[in-house]
């Protein structure tokens, strides 16, 4: 299955769902947030996959070949050979965000809060499969 797709945001919030460490880790998490693919040009669609996630569940994993007309309190971009990195573990979530080779949106101050469950997040997106 390819990242982003249907399929993929089927299986990762199934991977969520079933992942105890984030279970525990977000348990008093509210919220959305968005995976987007920034593509190299502004004028192509940028697909991802949204979250709504509520008390250390997935309620829902959507695609959107364009991620951009999503609405979200946090959105977690990078570039389609970023992703690629990512889901093969060449990256590490948080210091991809430190060093700009991620980038969040949305309220830090809430993020900071929840960061172990955070890097669960991009953890169990990593090891969803994710090839071509």
């Amino acid at each position: 299955m390819r990242f982003p797709s249907a399929e993929w945001a089927a299986a990762y919030q199934k991977a969520l769902n079933e992942n105890a460490a984030y279970r525990e880790a977000a348990k008093a998490w509210v919220g959305d947030i968005l995976l987007l693919v920034v593509p190299p040009s502004p004028a192509d669609p940028a697909p991802g996959v949204h979250l709504d996630l509520a008390d250390g569940g997935c309620r829902a994993a959507t695609f959107y070949a364009d991620g951009r007309t999503v609405r979200s309190e946090f959105v977690y971009e990078g570039s389609a050979e970023n992703w690629a990195r990512l889901m093969r573990h060449e990256v590490d979530p948080v210091k991809a965000i430190m060093d700009g080779t991620f980038k969040v949106k949305g309220n830090l101050a809430k993020l900071m809060r929840f960061t172990r469950a955070a890097k669960e997040l991009v953890e169990t997106a990593s090891n969803v499969p994710a090839g071509p």
